[in-house]
């Protein structure tokens, strides 16, 4: 299986379930950069929750990995 689909379909799931999602914005060799959104745009975890993601990608597909995320934040947050 590759990367992005694993992140796709096997991790994003996961996160769902918290109330998070995260959408896989590029992948190059074993750096992959994420959007967090939802529960996840806001956690304070979210650091140990991708150590976690990279974590069940070197149990899975054997390799190491680096996630850089960025939080995309709700439109409702923003202020006028």
């Amino acid at each position: 299986m590759e990367l992005k689909d694993y992140l796709t379909d096997v991790a994003a799931p996961k996160i769902r379930g918290d109330g998070g999602w995260l959408d896989v914005l590029a992948v190059d060799g074993d750096a992959v950069k994420v959007q967090l959104q939802g529960e996840c745009s806001k956690c304070s975890i979210a650091k140990d929750c991708m150590d976690w993601v990279c974590a069940e990608v070197r149990r899975d597909l054997r390799r190491e990995i680096r996630i850089e995320f960025v939080r995309r934040k709700p439109f409702f947050w923003d202020t006028v």
